[in-house]
């Protein structure tokens, strides 16, 4: 497997870990929601804003991985929105660990297209330079997005 996807897979293990911890805190924890919380979005935003600025672009151009990439963009886009939302809320709230359930699902099925099927349009739609390219601006883009983070 290409060395890009190989760190995309690296970020989506990291991901789905800290949403496993995340679901697994209690409502009593808030103060560990808040924390595990707060390093999700360290993880996820640079990740979701880096794909959309440097992978899913290129993709979107080549009519064979353009459904894909699109799907892909609209799971983002509501992951974000549940994102912002669970952000404003009180990590103690009730309706958090639901909302924070549903983040998880969104975010898990997300990750097993983008790796079963993006990625697999993306080796046939784009070259090997490409690709290298891409990983490129890629981490460029997460480190600058998670500069503002901070």
């Amino acid at each position: 497997m290409n060395q890009f996807f190989q760190m995309l897979k690296k970020d989506h293990e990291e991901v789905k870990g800290i949403l496993g911890l995340l679901k697994d805190a209690k409502e009593s924890e808030s103060k560990k929601r808040e924390e595990l919380f707060r390093k999700l979005r360290e993880e996820l935003v640079p990740h979701m804003k880096a794909e959309e600025i440097t992978f899913y672009p290129p993709l979107l151009a080549k009519k064979e991985a353009r459904d894909d990439a699109m799907e892909g963009m609209e799971e983002h886009h509501v992951s974000e929105m549940v994102l912002k939302e669970l952000e404003k809320m009180s990590k103690g709230e009730e309706q958090w660990g639901a909302k924070m359930s549903v983040l998880k699902e969104l975010v898990e099925h997300h990750i097993k297209e983008e790796e079963s099927k993006i990625f697999k349009s993306a080796e046939k739609a784009l070259g090997h330079d490409d690709i290298q390219n891409i990983m490129k601006q890629f981490e460029q883009e997460k480190q600058k997005i998670k500069k503002t983070l901070k």
